[in-house]
């Protein structure tokens, strides 16, 4: 999907501007559930930018490491263990940054701040511009989404930007993964990545596993739990799994994006139609249970509940 110049300069683009990308992406969203756009605005030297701060994160002391590590509210550095989703352990170093606050490294790591500073006023900004779209397709006032997304990062609302390093493997252990397979918890995820690749997505009626190519700059979105439920799954979100290819000499670099709503937000179904494709794509197996109103902080709970269970 191509956003024009006017998308990356102006807060509120032109009417016909929203209209044909909303058009473009709810056809990617229903037909595949998932979208990649270029053209949007956020420089790929502020990606790497970010790779290189996470790498030199990365290659402190454990000891240092552990300072930073994640919290109750999500927030700070997992290291690469267990996963959440299986029984698998996943090779894989992560920094949540999350609208609770909590400390950055940046006296380990001079310039690590103000890297993620801009890469999440970029990412709220590109969300802000795909919520109005988003709206607008689903034949609803511009702003229905967005103001009940309007605390991205910041307290009451779950959103999360997230980097990943994933290390080099020489002779992969059985059982290791670099993401296991799961569905994504929120409206929708805004993923950019490096060209290393193994990223997959489960085909429909969940009979195999596909991999997603690599368009250099560009970043992918896919439907996440929330939007399933806000448009009765007819912008399904799909499993999806981070693989260890044939060859990994080297690391792998990604940054998400995850949008959620705030956390006092109703999730009720839209009645609204969208065009049918031609295959129902895989289906989380949550969507498919008939469930009542709840908030998004109810949503977002019960889904941890459900993968920490074990």
């Amino acid at each position: 999907m191509r956003f024009d110049q006017e998308t990356r300069t102006e807060r509120y683009p032109q009417k016909g501007v929203v209209k044909q990308v909303a058009s473009k992406l709810l056809r990617a969203l229903s037909e595949k559930g998932l979208a990649l756009l270029v053209n949007h605005g956020i420089p790929e030297c502020k990606m790497k930018a970010a790779y290189r701060a996470f790498d030199a994160f990365c290659e402190l002391p454990e000891e240092v490491r552990t300072k930073y590590e994640r919290n109750e509210s999500n927030y700070g550095y997992v290291k690469p263990g267990p996963s959440k989703y299986t029984d698998e352990k996943e090779a894989r170093h992560v920094f949540n940054v999350t609208g609770t606050g909590g400390p950055l490294p940046d006296e380990e790591v001079p310039g690590f701040k103000s890297a993620v500073d801009e890469l999440a006023r970029d990412f709220k900004q590109l969300s802000a511009m795909l919520l109005t779209a988003l709206a607008v397709g689903l034949e609803q006032s511009p702003d229905f989404l967005m103001s009940k997304h309007s605390r991205m990062l910041e307290p009451g609302n779950e959103s999360t930007l997230r980097l990943l390093y994933y290390p080099p493997l020489g002779a992969p252990a059985p059982g290791l993964a670099r993401c296991s397979a799961h569905c994504d918890y929120g409206t929708f995820t805004l993923l950019a990545q490096d060209c290393e690749g193994g990223l997959e997505i489960q085909t429909p009626y969940g009979e195999r596993w596909g991999r997603v190519g690599h368009l250099p700059g560009a970043i992918l979105v896919n439907t996440g739990d929330i939007l399933a439920n806000w448009t009765n799954n007819q912008l399904p979100a799909l499993r999806h799994r981070v693989v260890v290819p044939e060859h990994c000499g080297r690391g792998r670099h990604s940054i998400a994006f995850f949008v959620h709503p705030d956390t006092n937000t109703l999730i009720e179904p839209l009645d609204t139609k969208i065009a049918q494709a031609n295959q129902e794509p895989a289906l989380c197996r949550l969507q498919k249970k008939k469930r009542g109103v709840m908030t998004a902080y109810h949503h977002i709970q019960r889904r941890f509940r459900e993968t920490y269970a074990s």
